[in-house]
């Protein structure tokens, strides 16, 4: 008995003590990012198998043996963390940016390991795309991808953006790349074009149906390596969106709000000359010139024929002076007193008001057991620069994932859209033109916009062939208006093979669909110089596409250490595409005040039309990997396409890509210094469908060949027939073949702390769609053929660094270059150059021998020794047109910053283009007026040019008035040429995450867009344009300015 009790009390004080030995520890894991518990990290005693798991908010807890004192943290997709362990501990884990085993989301929805692939891919994540303050995807990207140019047209609410991706594929075609949503291929082409960038307002992109805030990621596939699965649609490069889900295992639904608040201004803001006022002379005033050569404005009061001081009709011969003014004519017809002391008014400043946008998401999402889902709602709400202009953007959107069973997957993705838009004209229907010359002595804004009682009839400072911009903003109006909705439902099934958890087959089936309805609607109001009887067009287009795709994806590992991976994957897509347009004018309003079609007199166009396309796709990939170290891809796609002519609508169009990881090498393994290094190969062919249609008969208008898209018409005594189509169609049109071949290299050094990425791409274009000039003895003008061929090299170079890693700051800085040069190397046979848009002269052009694109028209007559030719004192133009500049710039490059300290976090984007032309009417029109600052020098005086006398052949020796020179230097198109050349701040944003408020985050920040611009282009934004085709960005006439913006904002999430 004694015997067991001393054992027991033995057992008693050796149980006592091992617990005393044992220390209780207890805290939290969360995330640097947003300091939100991580649900499922694991906790592990270090060295040992001890260990747990923190629980839904974030929260462990573990007993440990005296002299455990360290723990290991880690959690999938973040940096590993050994602590010290102690009570009520935090630990803080931070986004793993630099994992070599980064899983990217590749052709057709499948997630790779970026270092399997064999051609460059790009991701950008919701944490890159700074969307602060800005309602467009292509502004949210600017700067922050290599081989993308992205240029937006104005600061117009919902203005149209370009992205090209590695240089254009296609002379006169469509350039845009593909778009695919959480795996639904959607429409992204512009349905409406600008009228080749002379008339009419900018029409949106579609991208601006999508709200940058619902987007987890963005992957940019830009080499047809990486895209050829796509097929045919693909020629232009990929841009692969995934809009956020349900990412976090919690109990209870995730609740984030987020709202912004912004105001723009002009970016650079013309500035009018303020000393001399309206006329063509210094000696005259004349208050219905157009140009502003006149005489000073001190000295309006003394001016023969207008001035107060003096004799003349409107002082009754001097018996009624009006000492120190002058009279205005336009002020008495405005109903105003005729009589106005010389002032000076800032009329840009006055009409371009401070714009302002509201945003707001709201969004619901929770990942639970096998369900998760993301639902959310956004608004919109943007107030333009120019009065009346703006953009409402209302969208809905929800995710649903659902694993039924072991074997059985099933989700949906659908996104809903509202846009509405008011936008303002430019070029030849604008009202820029008008703002810009008005000039300062005239009070633009304080006089009424038209004569009293008469609300048709307008007042301005000079002829109303243009309209006055304030009765423009009350009567006039641009409107689009859209409605869409796409999205997609999956179902997944994965068979049990039981060959092990090696092998796995999966089958994929997805119903797609993008349907949306577009209304474009001009309204003239009686009176409006867009057509002074009035005018109402209403043009739109209904479209809906259906996408079924259907895959069969196998992966098998093998080998004694599972050294061989393999993959193979088959599918068959099918994509149908119907469309309805139509055109309604109505011209010659009974009334004023009803701007409706109903209350026109006739009806001058009547067009409603149906098309239809289908695309259907058989499509494998094969991959092979060797050790982690040798990855080998091979994919191949026959597209069969109806636009194209019957019996040549089937191609073929393969793809190889090879990685060589050869850090994997023994003798390189491990290795500190050299991390991780790959180098990658790709050749692939993709082609672009063009448009066949039999050749039919159309009704022509009268056309006069103004401009040289519009062939000459003359309909006899106003009667209309049939006439067989101008454009002739070639039976045998086949797609346009893009070859590519691609080499890179990923390098990652001193623990992957610095990463560089190169890649350099060839690409050579053959077979090129488009309409080739004919005789006119074949009774055509042009025809659709295929001719002509452009090359493209890409150089990329991605460079990012981690400068500073702590738990408490950081400090990451990302460098991006790209010079991408497109040659045009040769048209049809005895074609030298076709137009892409503009007037006569001068045009944006593809020219043979020349970068695409490139500007045309007529330059100055030069010696041998580039000097001025000059007759009789002054400059002369060519007789012909010629190249005046290539538009592609030197290169691009883009600065990204990340910087935090605890709670505080700055970024930051900084933009550079070297080099590149562009055509700009505007500056060349207001030096020809005599409205720049620029042209003061020469308002009085004479001067004896620099240059030769083309009658001698000597030094120039004619002495001419400045303003004769000036006028006739800037009446010369080389003289509207000017160099791109800039820096941007895209955007800086400050953000401060504030301490927890029970179960609530939140988060405050500051930014600002586009405030730092330094530009070689005098006054004005370089990257203003008019258009939304091919020409967009290198040809500007008058159009509407870009803005920057500031503002601030708050995040909540529960």
């Amino acid at each position: 008995m004694e015997k067991r009790l001393m054992m027991f009390l033995a057992g008693l004080f050796f149980s006592v003590g091992m617990a005393l030995a044992q220390t209780q520890i207890s805290g939290t894991v969360v995330s640097a990012d947003d300091d939100e518990p991580i649900v499922g990290a694991s906790v592990m005693v270090a060295g040992t198998k001890t260990g747990t798991i923190t629980d839904i908010d974030g929260k462990f807890s573990l007993s440990v043996s005296e002299g455990s004192t360290r723990l290991v943290v880690s959690y999938l997709g973040m940096i590993t963390k050994t602590v010290t362990a102690s009570k009520n501990m935090k630990v803080v884990l931070f986004t793993d940016n630099k994992s070599l085993d980064e899983v990217v989301v590749t052709a057709m929805g499948i997630s790779r390991d970026k270092k399997a692939l064999g051609y460059a891919a790009q991701q950008l994540n919701a944490e890159d795309l700074n969307i602060a303050g800005t309602s467009s995807l292509a502004s949210a990207m600017q700067g922050k991808l290599t081989g993308v140019d992205i240029r937006t047209s104005s600061g117009m609410p919902g203005a149209s953006a370009q992205i090209v991706i590695r240089g254009a594929r296609s002379f006169e075609g469509d350039n845009t790349p593909l778009y695919v949503v959480d795996g639904m291929p959607i429409s992204s082409t512009p349905d409406f074009d600008t009228g080749h960038s002379v008339t009419g307002a900018d029409n949106a992109s579609r991208s601006i149906d999508i709200n940058p805030d619902d987007i987890e990621s963005i992957n940019v596939l830009k080499g047809q390596a990486a895209s050829a699965l796509y097929g045919i649609r693909a020629s232009n490069g990929v841009i692969l969106i995934t809009t956020k889900r349900g990412s976090k295992a919690t109990d209870k639904p995730v609740i984030t709000f987020s709202t912004d608040l912004s105001a723009q201004t002009i970016s650079r803001k013309f500035e009018h000359q303020n000393v001399y006022a309206q006329g063509t002379s210094l000696s005259k005033y004349d208050p219905s010139a157009s140009q502003t050569w006149g005489p000073k404005i001190s000295e309006l009061p003394n001016d023969p024929t207008y001035g107060g001081n003096v004799a003349n009709k409107y002082t009754n011969n001097g018996a009624d002076l009006h000492q120190g003014q002058y009279y205005n004519p336009k002020y008495a017809a405005a109903g105003l007193s005729g009589w106005a002391t010389p002032q000076i008014y800032d009329n840009v400043g006055d009409f371009f008001k401070t714009g302002f946008t509201q945003s707001s998401t709201f969004n619901i999402s929770q990942r639970r057991n096998d369900v998760s889902y993301s639902f959310g709602i956004s608004d919109t709400y943007q107030k333009g620069i120019i009065p009346s202009t703006g953009m409402t953007r209302t969208g809905a959107r929800g995710a649903v994932d659902w694993q039924v069973s072991k074997e059985w997957k099933t989700g949906f993705s659908a996104n809903y859209s509202a846009v509405k838009i008011t936008s303002a004209p430019g070029a030849n229907s604008g009202i820029v033109n008008v703002v810009y010359s008005a000039p300062s002595e005239y009070n633009l804004k304080g006089t009424p916009y038209h004569a009293p009682n008469q609300p048709t009839n307008q007042i301005l400072f000079r002829s109303t062939s243009f309209n006055n911009p304030y009765w423009w903003a009350d009567n006039d109006q641009y409107y689009q208006h859209t409605n869409r909705v796409f999205g997609n439902a999956y179902v997944e099934y994965r068979p049990t093979l039981g060959w092990g958890e090696n092998y796995n087959l999966v089958f994929r089936e997805q119903l797609g669909v993008d349907m949306y309805t577009t209304n474009n609607l001009t309204k003239a109001e009686l009176g409006s110089a867009y057509n002074t009887k009035g005018e109402i067009e209403d043009a739109g287009v209904e479209r809906n596409i259906f996408n079924n795709l259907l895959t069969a994806n196998f992966t098998a590992k093998w080998g004694t250490n599972q050294e061989w991976d393999f993959g193979a994957l088959l599918g068959t897509e099918f994509n149908h595409e119907n469309a309805r347009f139509w055109d309604y004018d109505g011209n010659g309003l009974l009334f004023y005040g009803h701007t409706t079609i109903s209350n026109t007199q006739n009806m001058t166009l009547w067009e409603n039309y149906r098309q239809q396309e289908r695309t259907v796709g058989i499509f494998g990939q094969l991959s092979l990997t060797w050790k982690d170290q040798v990855f080998l891809t091979v994919t191949g796609r026959n597209d069969y396409v109806s636009s194209m002519p019957r019996g040549n609508r089937s191609f073929f169009y393969p793809s190889v890509s090879l990685g060589w990881l050869f850090t994997e090498l023994p003798a390189l393994k491990g290795n500190h210094i050299l991390s991780y290094g790959k180098l990658r190969t790709s050749v692939a062919q993709v082609g672009q469908a063009g448009r066949f249609y039999a050749n039919y008969a159309y009704v022509p208008s009268y056309g006069s060949g103004m401009y040289v898209y519009t062939p000459i018409s003359y309909p006899l005594g106003g009667a209309s027939s049939y006439t067989q189509y101008f454009v002739k169609f070639d039976p045998n049109l086949k797609p346009q073949n893009t070859t590519n071949w691609e080499i890179g290299a990923d390098l990652n050094f001193f623990d992957n702390r610095l990463r560089l990425e190169y890649t350099t791409s060839y690409q050579d274009i053959k077979d090129q769609i488009f309409d080739v000039p004919t005789a006119g003895s074949t009774g055509y003008q042009r025809m659709r053929t295929n001719a002509g061929r452009m090359t493209t090299w890409s150089h990329e170079l991605a460079v990012n660094a981690s400068i500073i890693e702590h738990k408490d700051y950081s400090l990451d800085l990302g460098v991006n270059f790209t010079k991408v040069t497109n040659k045009v190397k040769e048209l049809a046979p005895g074609v030298e150059s076709i137009m892409l848009g503009g007037f006569v002269e001068p045009q944006i052009r593809a020219q043979a021998g020349y970068t695409y694109p490139n500007i045309y028209g007529k330059a100055f007559q030069r010696s041998e020794d580039g000097q001025l030719l000059l007759s009789d004192g002054k400059p002369i133009s060519t007789g012909a047109s010629q190249n005046l500049g290539e538009c592609t710039p030197d290169f691009n490059m883009g600065f990204n910053l990340k910087a935090s300290y605890k709670r505080l976090s700055l970024s930051a984007t900084l933009d550079w283009q070297k080099g590149g032309k562009m055509y700009n009417g505007t500056l060349l029109t207001m030096n020809y007026f005599g409205a720049t600052k620029e042209s003061l020098p020469y308002h009085e005086g004479t001067m004896v040019a620099e240059g030769i006398d083309i009658a001698t052949g000597q030094k120039n020796t004619v002495e001419v008035s400045k303003q004769d020179y000036y006028q006739a230097y800037y009446d010369v198109t080389e003289a509207g040429i000017f160099d791109t050349s800039y820096w941007k701040l895209r955007d800086l944003t400050l953000n401060y995450r504030l301490p927890k408020i029970g179960h609530v985050d939140i988060s405050v920040y500051a930014f600002t867009r586009n405030v730092l611009i330094w530009a070689k282009l005098p006054n004005l934004d370089p990257e203003s344009s008019q258009g939304n085709g091919n020409m967009g960005g290198y040809f500007e006439r008058f159009s509407v300015p870009n803005t920057s913006s500031f503002g601030g904002g708050f995040k909540l999430t529960f």
